[in-house]
Parts: C-alpha cells; structure tokens; sequence
C-alpha cells in the first residue's frame, strides 16, 4: 500500500479536503473522496487490476494516484462542486463516484451522473500538459482594502514553472461593470506579485477572478471579495 496524498482547497469561502489513497494490493484501485465540513461531497475510484498482470508496480500507481489527486484539484479549482456543496445544509448529501474498471477484480460500473461525466472529461483533460494556476499565499480579499498576493503558473504534469504567463486580476459585481486591477507576467520561476486594491462597495456582491494565459492554455481562480464590518 501506497501512502496517500491530502490537501486542503479553499475556494469560494470553502475549504475543500481532498484525499486519495491506495487500497491495497488485495483490493486494487485507487480512491479520491472530497470533503467539505466532514461529509463526503464526491469520491473517485481507479482500478489498477490491469497493471498487476506482470506484478505490483509502485512507481506506476503511484503516478496514477497524484495524476488523480490533481484531477480532483481541478475540478473543485473549476467550480465543479458549487452545486453540490450548496446542499450541505440538505439531509442527504450528493455523493457522485466514478469507476473505471478494468481485469477481473474490477468493481461494476454505475449508472454515470453528469458530475461523473464532467470528472471523466477532467481525467482525460490531465492526460495533456496543459497551464495551472495556484496561489502561493492565502489572502482575505476585502472591499475598499489593498491585498498582495503571490501566484504561479505551472505545467499540469511536469510541474515546471511556466515564464511569461499573463496574469490578470479582475473585479466582478451585481452594482457596477467588471474592472481591471492588475496585468502582468510571471518570472522565471513562474511566480508573479501582485499588489492592488480592491473598490469599496456598500451594497451587492463581488467576486476577485485570477486568471493565466500562456500557449499551454488559460486557467483561473475566483475568490468572494469580503464588505469591511
């Protein structure tokens, strides 16, 4: 058994554990459970029976198992667990689980939702290089307050920083029209500061979007932007 992986996302004024964990040789697949406030939102399982015809081959579960974490990532990075976190205050809590089998030890397959369908298109979206955006300090954006915020930009499967990315910070909100407050590019290290302030409001919603671009492709992060009490 291989050790397992766990990180905590926050996102829109959540927090996210995300943890995925190898079964055993005994039991062979892989799974990743989301959890919000202690109740599983979503679960992930791989089955890895395939790759044990030749024997245990831990560097390539391994691969499998941190391919499938920072799938799980994305996804909540992406918004694609708004809704179903939205129903934690229900009785009953959405659970979606993917299954992929394959070889005889394979669990059966399960009627797909369509958040199923949406975490298969994101598996398969992992398989290519593609930009990831990240935040390297947590910030608490405020109205009418300057923030300072540090991201980077990376390559999905190597992980390599990615220089020259563009990155923008914008503001959204129900009482006036989106605003630029901040354009620039990542450095060599594929990081980039940012300082800028955000407008204050006395009524409505707004929201901070962060956003990357580069030819490997677009990715963002959006964080509620707080009122001052």
């Amino acid at each position: 058994m291989i050790t397992g992986f766990n990180t905590d996302i926050k996102h829109n004024d959540k927090v996210y554990h995300v943890q995925t964990e190898d079964k055993g040789v005994g039991n062979p697949y892989i799974e990743s459970l989301i959890y919000v406030g202690g109740e599983i939102l979503a679960s992930r399982k791989t089955s890895y029976a395939d790759t044990m015809v030749d024997g245990f081959d831990e560097k390539a579960v391994g691969s499998l198992m941190e391919q499938q974490h920072r799938t799980m990532i994305a996804a909540i990075k992406r918004g694609r667990f708004d809704k179903l976190s939205d129903t934690q205050s229900r009785p009953t809590v959405p659970r979606t689980t993917v299954l992929q089998p394959s070889g005889p030890a394979a669990e059966p397959r399960d009627e797909k939702t369509l958040d199923q369908v949406i975490l298969d298109y994101l598996a398969s979206e992992a398989e290519s290089e593609h930009l990831e955006l990240s935040l390297l300090n947590h910030v608490d954006f405020i109205a009418g307050q300057t923030f300072e915020l540090r991201v980077s930009a990376k390559r999905s499967l190597s992980q390599q920083p990615i220089e020259g990315a563009v990155i923008e910070v914008k503001i959204i909100s129900t009482v006036e029209p989106p605003r630029v407050l901040f354009r620039g590019k990542t450095d060599v290290e594929g990081s980039a500061a940012i300082r800028c302030a955000i407008p204050a409001f006395d009524e409505g919603t707004a929201a901070v979007i962060v956003s990357a671009h580069s030819d490997l492709g677009n990715d963002e992060l959006k964080q509620l932007v707080k009122r001052r009490k």
